[in-house]
């Protein structure tokens, strides 16, 4: 955020001297720089430190089952005092902010507290995994992995600070992970290293777009005649963000996909009961990483404008019936009514993105209302229709009623408790529906409920194009029961990233599969050319080496066999539109990382059966 309003503590600069001072550095007022800096800092700090002391009295309750109680109470009472000392030196901040060096002096006292407070879970845990079983050692790593991808955020805008954390956080399990060389703890130290390295790159990245953001702001202000040089570097700051954000969807999926490939195996294992338990929340706790970058990533893509609208005439009728078939278990749960009234209108719209919008809202509305109905409905209206979604739930209070638009603001839930949301399910409807050309009406009265009523174009459906609704990416299907009649059968495997073709080779040959698998297009064909038998299934990760496609792949294996229908399957951390329009050319399915276990399953089952969707 580029500001240049006064903040409490700055002393008053005359607009000349604010001009000298940045002609003197390039454009760029440091010690303000530094100032909102440390402004940013301070904002994100209470929430970084309360999702840390959480984790740390979640970490010590499951410990206590597996190490010595003085050990715990020792480790939870460290952690508890840094913390105390940490928000301690946050409210002396906040008492003194106005006196000279007093943001230095904050600045120094939070990498400190970074420091320990990393020391105080790398150290303990890479002790610890040497006398826990498996599964505790990875709650460990899925705990730190957790800590690490709310650092980003929160740590960004100061490397330093950053650093403090992840370093001593990381490193001792790393290490304890190394000296134990059994296959599966080089399995996780290759994912948890890899998850590292792109966090470290995601954190530069982040922090050199923030100071360039910073410095862009004052160079427009101080230089009024760069104006057109300046715009120049925006659009080039843009393009740059657009390719990073491409970059961080794939790179980021990597790692998370593989520790959910290791998870599906580990499920299969025979277990005790406690550490059934723990699985299950490792499982749970993966899954929730997953949708908390697949939020945040799409979000930064709508803001970068990368997602490109495909507009086109479609039946309301479908999406609505896919809405109930989802939606209706949740709210049966919550003891909710659930009415999604029929209606054969036709819309002109992005089918996709419009389900996407309408499903965000509907859950939005099914997890703030605790008894009472949901209700969706639709009203024509001239050339518009306008589809309402209604709650029996609290209400909004009309002073909040732009602020949940807001990304991370949520109305009732302090304790941040992400069964509510992570709070950005609006921010992305918004962007959505500005996106689309489309406008969206909040009503709602405080202690009966709300309405969200979004109008969109009417459709004309004889103007639907011949085969449009094979442009929609495949949905990914419920599980069902295992079909021991695929066991048995030859799949192909090919992936770049070493710890998710591992992952996936085992996984299937756990299911009962053989395969064969390799890393790209050239060691895939050695393999399998010989081989008496042709393959019954192909999975193929979308990006390859050599600047190759698993498209590529697949058509070649397909021209080797002279098979044109053998069946394929691509999985991919990309999430670029584009990359569903080239699989859906080729009637290729596609999956994007990190995928579930059941989900996974089913599309081999169902691909090797060849049933029609």
């Amino acid at each position: 955020m580029m500001e240049d309003a006064q903040r409490p503590g700055d002393a008053p600069v005359p607009a000349g001297s604010r001009y000298r001072a940045a002609a003197e550095t390039g454009g760029v007022p440091t010690e303000r720089v530094r100032a909102i800096q440390v402004a940013a800092l301070r904002r994100s700090f209470p929430f970084a430190l309360a999702g840390s002391v959480v984790s740390a009295c979640v970490s010590a309750y499951v410990m206590s089952g597996a190490v010595a109680l003085l050990q715990v109470g020792v480790w939870i009472g460290a952690t508890l005092a840094v913390a105390a000392w940490r928000l301690a030196a946050m409210l002396w901040f906040d008492h003194t902010r106005e006196q000279p060096g007093a943001a230095a002096r904050w600045l120094r006292r939070t990498i400190v507290g970074n420091l320990l407070s990393g020391a105080l879970w790398g150290f303990p845990f890479a002790w610890w995994s040497f006398v826990v079983p498996l599964e505790f050692q990875l709650f460990f790593v899925v705990i730190l992995l957790g800590l690490g991808t709310g650092a980003i955020y929160s740590n960004y805008m100061k490397l330093e600070a950053a650093y403090a954390f992840e370093v001593p956080a990381f490193a001792p399990v790393f290490i304890a992970f190394a000296l134990k060389p059994s296959a599966i703890h080089l399995a996780m130290l290759a994912a948890g290293g890899s998850y590292l390295v792109a966090t470290l790159a995601f954190i530069h990245r982040m922090h050199r777009t923030h100071v360039d953001a910073l410095r862009l702001g004052y160079e427009n202000l101080s230089l009024l005649e760069q104006v057109r040089l300046e715009k120049e570097a925006a659009e080039r700051s843009d393009r740059e963000k657009s390719r990073f954000l491409a970059a961080a969807s794939h790179d980021l999926r990597q790692p998370v996909h593989a520790v959910s490939l290791f998870l599906g195996l580990l499920a299969d294992e025979p277990l005790t009961e406690r550490g059934r338990y723990l699985v299950d929340n490792i499982a749970r706790a993966t899954t929730s990483m997953g949708q908390l970058f697949d939020a945040l990533l799409n979000l930064s893509r709508l803001e970068a404008g990368v997602v490109q609208p495909r507009a086109q005439p479609f039946a309301l009728a479908r999406v609505l019936d896919q809405l109930r078939a989802e939606y209706e278990p949740q709210a049966q749960h919550k003891g909710l009514d659930l009415r999604i009234r029929p209606s054969g209108a036709w819309l002109h719209s992005d089918p996709v993105l419009l389900e996407r919008t309408l499903r965000n809202l509907v859950s939005n509305a099914i997890v703030h209302t605790e008894r009472g109905r949901v209700l969706v409905g639709c009203r024509m209206r001239g050339e518009q229709v306008r589809i309402e979604v209604w709650d029996t739930g609290p209400g909004i209070p009309l002073a909040e009623q732009e602020r949940v638009f807001w990304e991370f603001h949520q109305l009732r839930n302090p304790e941040r408790d992400r069964s509510k949301g992570l709070g950005l399910g609006l921010s992305i409807v918004r962007r959505t529906v500005t996106l689309l050309g489309h406008t969206l009406r909040l009503q709602s009265i405080e202690g009966k409920g709300t309405v969200f009523a979004l109008s969109v174009a009417r459709g004309d459906p004889n103007a639907v194009r011949a085969g449009a609704a094979q442009d929609a990416p495949p949905r990914e299907l419920p599980p069902r029961p295992v079909l021991d009649a695929t066991q048995g059968s030859l799949i192909v495997v090919v992936d770049d990233d070493a710890q998710n073709e591992t992952g996936m080779r085992l996984l299937l040959e756990n299911w009962g599969y053989r395969v064969v698998s390799g890393a790209s297009r050239a060691v895939l064909l050695e393999r399998v050319v010989g081989l008496p038998e042709k393959p019954a299934l192909i999975v193929s990760d979308y990006r390859l080496r050599d600047h190759e496609t698993g498209v590529h792949l697949i058509e070649a294996l397909r021209d080797e066999y002279n098979d044109p229908d053998l069946p394929a399957l691509l999985v991919s951390g990309d999430t670029d539109p584009n990359r569903l329009v080239d699989a859906a050319a080729h009637g290729i399915p596609l999956l994007h990382k990190p995928i579930e276990v059941d989900v996974l399953r089913e599309w081999v089952r169902k691909l090797l059966t060849r049933e029609t969707q």
